[in-house]
């Protein structure tokens, strides 16, 4: 009989807990990362950061939105901020290595990854008929 409590606890609190967001929040967390860090680099490069800062507000509206749906739930907002900070951070560095590293074949690499990423935000923004992708 204890074992069976046992077994049965883990799952009980399991099937309260609230679901975590869904993969499109996730998305949208992302996102809003990645152009936050475009928006960045495009001021300290000196270049215009006024359509990546457009789209960081759109992505922003939109991640609200569910955040505000689940308001109450502290997991939820916190699982959201990860991803956005870790996408920042994660684009950050390539933009970095893409403008300062001494390695043409690095630079080229991280050139090309952070076109793959602003490509797939872009999709979301902008729609895959204007895109091509």
């Amino acid at each position: 009989m204890i074992v069976g409590l046992l077994l049965a606890s883990p799952a009980a609190s399991a099937a309260t807990d609230p679901p975590g967001p869904s993969d499109g929040a996730l998305t949208l967390a992302t996102c809003h990362g990645r152009y936050t860090a475009v928006m960045e680099h495009a001021r300290l490069m000196g270049d215009g950061a006024d359509a990546a800062a457009f789209r960081r507000d759109l992505l922003e509206a939109m991640m609200n939105a569910y955040l505000a749906e689940h308001a109450e739930d502290r997991a939820y907002s916190i699982t959201m901020m990860s991803h956005r900070i870790n996408a920042r951070a994660q684009l950050r560095s390539l933009f970095a290595t893409a403008a300062f590293n001494s390695d043409t074949r690095r630079r080229r690499l991280a050139a090309g990854g952070i076109l793959r990423q602003i490509a797939a935000c872009d999709s979301l923004v902008i729609g895959r008929r204007f895109t091509g992708l």
